[in-house]
């Protein structure tokens, strides 16, 4: 056994013993792993202090499979969030600032203002900013644990399970809600059961609220204080044949709708007809019900008007299943033309015209109509005008930085400065990156000979 990995299983028995605080877990091409905190990070060289090492020591960036840094949740006071998708794959957040026939530019809190080559854009879409109640986890201290209570546990920004159990965040959820969670799994389905509006968040099974649980072939949903079953749903390709998802729920204990989206896509969404007679409370819970690795992370709750915007009409009980939260009837059609001159609206409308300025928070646009001005926050999709299509190329000293999210960007590391990443990309120029909006990054992604060792992230 390497000498490494025979010392980094000691240091792991002092950091249970002591409950030792570590900053970053760094994994190497050997397979070696070491927790600690990072003294200094340059282009070319790593110096870490752990535990089991005797001084700092400097570890070469080529030998470096990738480094865990403890990410923060941090939330802009904005009423939009623009996500643009680079043509490789990079996704970049902020708010938007400005289009241009050569940039795309948004503000962002961890690199300020990056104006983006416009060439370089795939997509640029809309999401509305919601007043979270509660975004994490940032700890595990104010959850409630049920059933096997070493069955959970937090890393890095995450709730983890390994076995059978359940936790709870109390008092979190109002009457009508939005919860949104990034769930992975390391087995070759997804199960997980979510409590919404349960009144016992010490219960692994409460009998208040809102059942929803997902299992191989099929999501249920019950009424927990009824124990009644409103209805089921097929498992959406993307649960069954993926190994991560972003869940969306909303549930609403005025109304009884229930409404479950998956990759922002609908599954299904139902009516209780007993939501009058039932009992209901403020709890958020998540059960394993298998002992098979699971991590759920960037929690988001928010607040829901009860209105199912999306064209999936609710079904009550004694009705037919639906796949995919499709109607009944549904038939597949032939798809209409694209038309990549009209812009989306929040509303499911949508405008024909030509972006001429954005500026405080307001887009003006040129229609046949004249001029209008709209609010950012009201669009869903933005029409850019057609460029030259243009690529990032490969570079030596390139790295792939991580959001909490499961979103990335690639950029050539250039130096550090402090809690600062000096990098530079042909996508947006030089930036200054705060390294606490990454929670992972990975070096010599370009090494074709590391790719099989990289596999899922460190949980």
């Amino acid at each position: 056994m390497k000498r490494l990995f025979a010392i980094c299983l000691a240091a792991s028995a002092l950091a249970s013993a002591g409950e030792t605080e570590v900053d970053a877990v760094v994994r190497f091409a050997n397979e070696d792993r070491i927790e600690g905190t990072i003294e200094s990070l340059t282009k070319d060289k790593l110096t870490l202090s752990s535990p089991i090492l005797e001084k700092p020591a400097p570890f070469h960036l080529d030998k470096v499979l990738e480094v865990g840094l403890d990410a923060v949740y941090h939330d802009v006071d904005a009423n939009h969030e623009a996500v643009v998708t680079l043509n490789l794959g990079d996704v970049i957040r902020g708010q938007l600032a400005e289009v241009t026939d050569e940039f795309v530019s948004l503000d962002t809190w961890y690199a300020g203002r990056l104006d983006i080559r416009r060439g370089m854009v795939a997509s640029l879409e809309i999401e509305p900013k919601r007043e979270d109640l509660y975004h994490g986890p940032e700890s595990i201290d104010d959850w409630v644990r049920s059933g096997d209570e070493n069955a959970w546990s937090y890393r890095r920004l995450a709730l983890v399970a390994r076995g059978k159990g359940g936790i709870a965040l109390p008092d979190v959820l109002p009457d009508q809600c939005s919860v949104t969670f990034d769930a992975a799994w390391k087995t070759d389905a997804l199960g997980l059961k979510i409590y919404l509006l349960s009144e016992e968040p010490d219960s692994e099974s409460p009998e208040s609220g809102y059942e929803v649980s997902i299992q191989r072939q099929s999501v249920y949903l019950r009424n927990c204080s009824k124990q009644r079953y409103l209805g089921s749903a097929t498992n959406s390709g993307d649960l069954r044949e993926n190994t991560r998802a972003r869940i969306e729920l909303r549930a609403s204990s005025k109304n009884g709708r229930v409404v479950m989206l998956v990759n922002g896509r609908v599954i299904e969404t139902w009516t209780d007809p007993d939501v009058a007679d039932g009992d209901f409370g403020g709890a958020l819970h998540f059960v394993s019900p298998n002992p098979g690795a699971m991590r759920i992370s960037n929690i988001r709750v928010s607040r829901w008007n009860g209105v199912v915007d999306e064209t999936v009409p609710p079904r009550v009980p004694g009705q037919r299943f639906r796949i995919g939260g499709l109607p009944d009837d549904f038939s597949e059609a032939e798809d209409e033309p694209k038309d990549d001159k009209r812009m989306k609206l929040a509303n499911s409308d949508s405008i024909d015209g030509e972006v001429k300025s954005i500026s405080g928070g307001v887009i003006t646009i040129e229609t046949k109509l004249g001029e209008i001005k709209v609010p950012v926050s009201r669009f869903r999709t933005l029409a850019l005008k057609p460029v030259e299509y243009d690529e990032a190329i490969l570079r030596n000293g390139d790295v792939r930085a991580w959001f909490p999210d499961r979103t990335s960007m690639v950029f050539r590391l250039d130096s550090v400065d402090g809690g600062k990443l000096i990098g530079s990309s042909q996508n947006f120029g030089t930036a200054e990156f705060d390294i606490r909006a990454f929670s992972r990054i990975e070096f010599e992604i370009h090494n074709d000979e590391y790719d099989s060792l990289r596999g899922e992230e460190d949980w």
